[in-house]
C-alpha cells in the first residue's frame, strides 16, 4: 500500500476528540458515568426485586470491563496497523520525540511544561520531511492530547492557528475564537490566532475542496513551522488520507501569504 493509493472520502468522528482522548484514556469521566448509570439502576433493583441488585450491578461493572478491553484491542490493532504502513513505506518510528518541542515555540504546544510526545513518525512523503506522532498536555485540569504532523516548508508562514470547532476543547491556542464563514467545509472552522485575512487567503475554494475529503483537522504555524492538528486515535487510512491533504493544503497556499510570512520573520529578526 502507498500514500496515493488511499480512498479519499472518509467518515468523521462520531465522539468529539475531548471526549474520545478521556475514553480511551481511561479517565475519571468514565467512572462518573460507570456511577451515573449505577446509582439509578440500584434504586430500579431495590423497587422492583431487591435479590436482583447485585446481579444488575455486575452486568454493568461487566459492560464497563468489556468497553475498556474493547477499547485496548482496538488501539492495539490501529497502532500496529500504522506501524505496519510506516514500515511498508520507509518512514521510521521512534516511542517518543521529546527535541520536538523546541521546534513549536507557539500555542498549543508551548503552554503546559509537562507536556509530552509520543509515538513519533518520521519520514518524506511527496518531497516533504514530516514528523508525526501524539502530543499529550494538560488543557485546564484535565490531561488531553492530539496527534501532529508537522510538515517540512521552505518559507516562512505568518503566525495562525485555525481549527474545526471540535478540535477546540484540546488544542485551542485562545479562549475567544472568530469564526470563519467558509461554505464548503465539514465543520465550523474558527480563527485563535493570527489575522483573518491570512485565514481566509490559505482556506480558498480548492483548498476547501481538498479538506471536505476527509475528517476535520486544524493547523498551527509560525515562521518555517507549519503543524497540522489532529484528532487523536486515527486508522492509518484516514492518518494516510489526511497526511496527503495536509501536503495539498501547503501547495496550495497562495504567494500572498508567503510574503506575509517572510515580512513577518523580517520583522522579528529587526525586533
Amino acid at each position: 500500500m502507498t500514500a496515493a493509493q488511499v480512498t479519499r472520502r472518509l467518515a468523521a468522528p462520531r465522539l468529539r476528540p475531548d471526549w474520545a482522548w478521556q475514553l480511551h484514556q481511561g479517565s475519571a469521566v468514565v467512572y462518573v458515568i460507570w456511577f451515573a448509570v449505577a446509582v439509578p439502576l440500584a434504586i430500579v433493583g431495590l423497587l422492583l426485586e431487591p435479590r436482583w441488585v447485585g446481579w444488575f450491578v455486575l452486568a454493568w461493572f461487566l459492560v464497563l470491563v468489556g468497553f475498556t478491553v474493547a477499547l485496548r484491542i482496538g488501539d492495539g490493532r490501529r497502532k500496529q496497523s500504522w506501524a505496519d504502513t510506516a514500515h511498508q513505506l520507509g518512514w521510521r518510528l521512534s516511542a517518543s520525540g521529546e527535541e520536538l518541542r523546541d521546534r513549536w515555540p507557539f500555542p498549543p504546544f508551548d503552554v503546559d511544561p509537562g507536556a509530552a510526545i509520543v509515538d513519533v513518525t518520521t519520514g518524506r512523503h511527496r518531497g516533504r520531511e514530516f514528523w508525526t506522532g501524539r502530543f499529550r498536555h494538560k488543557v485546564g485540569r484535565r490531561e488531553l492530547g492530539f496527534d501532529f504532523l508537522d510538515l517540512q516548508v521552505d518559507r516562512p508562514l505568518p503566525p495562525l492557528q485555525v481549527l474545526p470547532a471540535g478540535l477546540s476543547p484540546v488544542a485551542a491556542a485562545s479562549l475567544l475564537p472568530l469564526p470563519l464563514a467558509i461554505d464548503g467545509l465539514p465543520a465550523q472552522y474558527r480563527l485563535f490566532n493570527g489575522r483573518e485575512d491570512h485565514a481566509m487567503a490559505i482556506l480558498h475554494p480548492r483548498a476547501v475542496e481538498a479538506l471536505a475529503d476527509v475528517p476535520p483537522f486544524g493547523f498551527s504555524c509560525e515562521g518555517r513551522r507549519f503543524v497540522a492538528i489532529l484528532p487523536a486515535y486515527r486508522d492509518a487510512t484516514t492518518a494516510l488520507a489526511q497526511l496527503d491533504v495536509a501536503c495539498d493544503l501547503l501547495d496550495l497556499i497562495p504567494e500572498q501569504v508567503w510574503r506575509a510570512g517572510e515580512q513577518w520573520a523580517a520583522n522579528q529578526q529587526q525586533s
